[in-house]
């Protein structure tokens, strides 16, 4: 029996599991809001505390017993962590952990306490027979100590700690097997960031988190149509990317067309055609094959068709709980998608 916690800043979701032989058995799900009054969500105002007493309540409408669970798996988000596919040398376990403290600092910003690092071999690189591909992931003692303060106080045990890109990508594989020419894309669209990550058999892994998520486009609608917060999440939830329009914009009274507004979807959209371009000047043979998206705000209306028809890719629904048994009628199965892929992690290990 194995808990997977997502502690998101605008809602903590809960996935528990069981595993009997190759079947893996959903045992409890939930969801429950950082703040009871949306109107009062505010990044800078979310404590420690506030995180931690979601944490138990949200057990407690699970009937989950947390001094009782002996496997949690939760994760480590944002700018807190890094994570990167690099190529070096193949040697000794001792040499290879020195050579990745010092790859690592490289690549978050040090907080004034140690780097703390974590490994996992890909294997040996096609292309140099002396070197060997890792994923490397890198975040401080302070973050560290700060979720796991979060965990304790919530009445859990430590247990395993993740992060959001590699438990996406612990969902993704235990569904999909890596595609053998290209690479595929993972879009997390979540409140405060979108995860992005490509990989393919034969393509490096990248992710990087894009900081235009619900919340941000949340606050655009906000300032543009005067609204307050909870009437602005409303709104992209009931019209998504038509949000901005105060009425009727297709065409004017004169009889001309107007010119489509120019809106927050169009920023996210260059962000992950920016980050692609990236990918592909560093991986000149690979292509893109599928899209999936994930996440709480995934499902914001006509944003999946806005997405393909402008980056002209193909997009496939990805339900996180297929494969999984006991499943019922769940609301927005997207949101779920972080704390499935950490709780697969702690049946793993």
């Amino acid at each position: 029996m194995v808990i997977g916690l997502d502690i998101g800043k605008y809602s903590v979701k809960m996935v528990q599991l069981s595993k009997n032989g190759e079947e893996i058995t959903i045992e409890n799900v939930g969801v429950l809001n950082t703040f009871d009054d949306l109107n009062k969500f505010n990044l800078d105002n979310l404590s420690k505390s506030q995180l931690s007493a979601t944490i138990q309540d949200l057990a407690t409408s699970l009937n989950v017993k947390p001094k009782k669970i002996k496997h949690i798996v939760s994760s480590l988000s944002g700018k807190s962590t890094d994570v990167r596919q690099i190529t070096t040398l193949d040697m000794p376990d001792e040499e290879l952990i020195v050579s990745l403290e010092l790859e690592a600092k490289k690549h978050i910003p040090l907080d004034g306490t140690d780097a703390i690092i974590d490994y996992h071999l890909l294997g040996n690189d096609s292309s140099e027979l002396d070197k060997i591909n890792v994923i490397l992931v890198t975040t401080t003692k302070n973050k560290v100590t700060d979720h796991l303060d979060i965990v304790k106080k919530s009445g859990f045990k430590a247990g395993i700690f993740d992060t959001d890109s590699i438990a996406l990508s612990n969902l993704y594989k235990h569904t999909k097997p890596l595609p053998k020419e290209g690479a595929d894309v993972i879009l997390n669209i979540g409140h405060t960031s979108t995860t992005l990550i490509v990989w393919g058999e034969k393509s490096s892994f990248f992710t990087r988190d894009i900081e235009i998520a619900g919340h941000e486009i949340n606050k655009r609608i906000m300032q543009e149509l005067n609204l307050d917060y909870l009437s602005a999440n409303n709104k992209k939830n009931e019209l998504g990317i038509n949000a901005f329009k105060q009425e009727d914009e297709s065409s004017k009274e004169d009889g001309s067309i107007s010119i489509e507004k120019r809106t927050v979807f169009n920023d996210l959209i260059e962000e992950i055609r920016k980050t692609l371009r990236f990918y592909m000047k560093s991986n000149n043979q690979s292509f893109f094959n599928t899209f999936y998206l994930f996440g709480g705000c995934a499902n914001t209306p006509g944003l999946k068709d806005f997405i393909s028809s402008n980056l002209n890719v193909k997009i496939e629904d990805f339900d996180p709980f297929q494969n999984l048994s006991n499943v019922d009628s769940i609301e927005n199965p997207n949101q779920y998608a972080i704390a499935i892929g950490l709780a697969l992690r702690g049946l793993e290990e």
